[in-house]
């Protein structure tokens, strides 16, 4: 399990050391003051694109193969090819087919990872071990921003993460042993009911609020919040969500396997990340945006405490298990190309920051309205 979270924060930090530094600063580079949000928008969107396509099309390869590890390096080694772009693209198609690249290619160890946790993990352990996922992400989160700041520059950042992504991997390789998994071969694809349905709108509301949290970050703190030195101002809120993220989303897991239950922990997940971008919005000064990364860090936890056990138990049907936890993915890479299409218009035209976290909030509520729908969770 060490090497399996060391994985996953590998691949976060190829995916979150870009989004939240390199790919910003990169954009104001090639793009000036001017039209920085519509260049990262731009780049981020066709990434997100590629990504929602790709991770299916992984599953569904992890399935028909009947093995996970293939499709672990083979992702890997196109992810860090696609970093290696962007560390030398100076033109925006550089870093669109950069970014499309790191995509495409990280999707393949997160299919196979998300797949292990079906393959692997009793029911009553979900909890626990699904929390172990998304901890690593969000560790992986702090762990790609911080080598972003450290670098200080583009060039040496992207370097840096096209690294720390198959070192962080590399131990999960050499220790696991491939576990015989059910194949699929050209059996059809059995879709789950509603209940799936309502699981996938409720995981794509909740991760479309942490990406619009995310995606203008940098842009916020120095335009809005008018801090000094905004990378490193996004690393500490960064730090302060991700600790709090990681705290009660471990805790979360242990607690829902112990009280058998999963709903209240999507519902206070919600209801306190509404709280937090609200605050975002209504108080841009730099005392309550830490009071703010602290309650979205707690919601983004008690949800993610929850998340792949609730997903996991609407997909009982092993020999398509990748497959379906790839369409159920893209629940999360949606919402990172939806972010900047929505946030950008809202920011130059509609209103600015306030009204971006405000609706951000409403996102959050949305999903808790839903949650009685999915009445197969307790």
């Amino acid at each position: 399990m060490v090497a399996y979270a060391l994985a996953m924060i590998g691949v976060a930090a190829g995916w979150f050391g870009p989004i939240q530094i390199l790919l910003p600063e990169q954009a104001a580079h090639l793009a000036g003051d001017s039209g920085k949000e519509a260049l990262l928008a731009l780049v981020t969107a066709w990434g997100a694109g590629a990504s929602m396509a790709a991770n299916p099309l992984w599953g569904m390869v992890s399935d028909r193969l009947g093995k996970r590890r293939p499709i672990f390096v083979a992702g890997t080694l196109i992810g860090v090819a696609g970093l290696l772009v962007l560390s030398a693209a100076d033109t925006t198609t550089l870093m669109v087919t950069g970014w499309i690249l790191v995509q495409v290619g990280l999707n393949g160890p997160m299919a196979a990872l998300a797949a292990m946790i079906g393959d692997q993990v009793p029911e009553r352990q979900r909890g626990t071990v699904g929390a172990l996922f998304g901890v690593a992400q969000i560790i992986g989160v702090i762990l790609g921003t911080a080598v972003a700041v450290a670098a200080g520059s583009t060039t040496p950042g992207y370097v840096a993460v096209a690294i720390a992504v198959p070192a962080l991997g590399a131990s999960l390789l050499i220790i696991s042993r491939e576990q015989p998994v059910v194949v699929a071969g050209r059996a059809k694809i059995h879709w789950p009911g509603g209940q799936f349905a309502w699981a996938w709108l409720i995981r794509f509301l909740l991760n479309l609020v942490n990406a619009l949290v995310l995606v203008y970050l940098l842009y916020y703190l120095s335009d809005e919040v008018g801090v000094g030195d905004a990378a490193t101002w996004v690393l500490i809120v960064t730090v302060v969500n991700v600790l709090f993220a990681g705290i009660f989303g471990f805790a979360g897991g242990v607690l829902s396997d112990r009280w058998e239950r999963r709903r209240v922990f999507v519902a206070a997940g919600a209801v306190i990340l509404a709280a937090g971008t609200a605050l975002m919005a209504l108080v841009p000064v730099v005392p309550v945006v830490i009071a703010a990364s602290v309650l979205v860090g707690v919601g983004w936890g008690a949800y993610i405490a929850v998340d792949m056990a609730v997903l996991t138990h609407v997909l009982p049907d092993p020999e398509t298990r990748a497959t379906m936890l790839g369409v159920a993915n893209v629940a999360g890479t949606l919402p990172q190309m939806l972010a900047p299409v929505l946030a950008a218009p809202i920011v130059t035209a509609l209103g600015g920051y306030r009204t971006l976290y405000l609706v951000t909030a409403g996102f959050a509520l949305l999903a808790l309205a839903l949650l009685p729908r999915l009445r197969a969770i307790h």
